[in-house]
């Protein structure tokens, strides 16, 4: 790739404390096979000099860096290094993972075969390789939305799937706003994907573009668990942002006594840290519960699917579709 031609992909990795993983992700991605990229980095105000250790051992003309010096977690780093793109498509990919040669060949392949605006790559879990990982998502934990395991030539498009491995056309990146800042990291991805499919923009699976990933190979060990925090606040702040009101009134309050039900067996079970972290989850998530529903309007008035069109198309399980598709006019899918 010259200096000035533009790559297919630009694959965006934020890094936070992960000097140990970079030899191993970064070779490995730019080992890859296939279509032209490019590599950004973000050192995320992270204590370890992992912009001074890149500079020494990988001097690639693919490979650009950037240095913030306050953490903008998972989210604002993503959305940072996407100003800086140049590929058609934005990858998303975690400092924490190791990829095959030619997984952005299978996504490529895949993007041209479905014309979908969205592909994500299998991933699964390093120290279980043999296990499938969780490429696609239900939208919680507790399966209120449609999960679909893809199977190797099923192109049908999904709701939601990690950041993880995840590419994205740049020009609906872009329209989309990135990803939500506010979440900072966990469940700003699955936000993104619902509010994709909102629009009608399409998610597949790339069965052999394998990544392998850590898990949270980056996160610290605190007295509060915020990446349980987080992971339960920024549920609650989807479904106000992203949930149609049949939806929002029927799933959420089943959503609500669900967690409920976790705080409750959380601490029968001894496990404090847990309940303290989500009671404190829920509490801010209402307490600011302005942040999401302050876009929950531009948000419901640029969908173009509503919740019925999204369950007929196999997206979401809908069981109360008949109470909430009422709400909504027919609209065209594109």
């Amino acid at each position: 790739m010259t200096e000035f031609s533009v790559p297919r992909f630009s694959v965006l990795i934020t890094s936070y404390r992960s000097l140990r993983f970079l030899q191993e992700c970064l070779g490995s991605v730019l080992r890859s096979t296939g279509p032209s990229f490019e590599l950004l980095f973000l050192e995320n105000g992270s204590p370890e000099p992992e912009a001074e250790w890149i500079a020494r051992n990988l001097p690639d003309p693919r490979l650009r860096v950037f240095q913030v010096p306050n953490t903008r977690f998972f989210a604002g780093g993503i959305n940072y290094l996407a100003a800086h793109a140049r590929g058609d498509y934005v990858v998303m990919l975690n400092a924490d993972t190791r990829v095959v040669p030619g997984w952005l060949e299978e996504i490529d392949a895949r993007l041209r075969e479905t014309g979908f605006e969205g592909m994500t790559a299998d991933v699964r879990e390093m120290s279980h390789p043999e296990q499938a990982g969780n490429h696609v998502f239900s939208l919680d934990t507790f399966g209120l939305l449609h999960y679909t395991c893809m199977q190797a030539n099923a192109p049908e498009p999904t709701l939601v799937t990690g950041g993880c491995g995840m590419a994205i056309r740049r020009d609906v990146f872009e329209e989309l706003g990135g990803l939500d800042s506010d979440f900072r990291m966990y469940f700003e991805d699955i936000d993104f994907c619902w509010r994709m499919a909102l629009r009608g923009y399409r998610i597949g699976y790339a069965p052999r573009a394998t990544v392998y990933h850590v898990g949270q190979g980056s996160t610290l060990s605190h007295g509060f668990l915020w990446n349980r925090f987080r992971g339960r606040r920024n549920r609650v702040w989807a479904y106000f942002k992203n949930a149609g009101p049949g939806m929002l009134a029927c799933f959420l309050p089943v959503y609500l006594v669900i967690a409920l039900g976790s705080i409750f067996g959380n601490l029968v079970r001894g496990k404090v840290r847990n309940a303290i972290a989500e009671v404190s989850a829920l509490a801010a998530a209402f307490y600011h519960i302005g942040i999401p529903l302050s876009k929950r309007g531009v948000v419901q008035r640029t969908r173009v699917l509503s919740d019925r069109q999204l369950e007929e198309l196999g997206l979401i399980s809908a069981p109360f579709h008949g109470f909430w598709g009422r709400f909504y006019k027919r609209r065209p899918v594109r």
